[in-house]
């Protein structure tokens, strides 16, 4: 599992405290899309941590990858 992915599990464990979710997605193209989630954060988690591989490669597209994220 990458640090990344790692990092963001344990983060997420809880996510009562949580405002806002960022997260960095390169694409394909090998440009990155910021995408800022402030609603229904616990579904969004629930979706990352369902959607994408222990690389934090998108399950059913691998070269779409998370390379970063921020909580708030």
């Amino acid at each position: 599992m990458s640090d990344l992915r790692q990092r963001f599990m344990s983060e997420t464990e809880d996510t009562n405290n949580l405002a806002v979710l960022v997260t960095a997605v390169m694409l394909p193209t090998g440009a990155i899309e910021i995408i800022t989630n402030s609603f229904r954060l616990d579904e969004k988690i629930k979706y990352i941590r369902e959607a994408y591989d222990d690389e934090f490669k998108l399950k059913a597209n691998p070269a779409v990858k998370i390379v970063g994220y921020m909580l708030v």
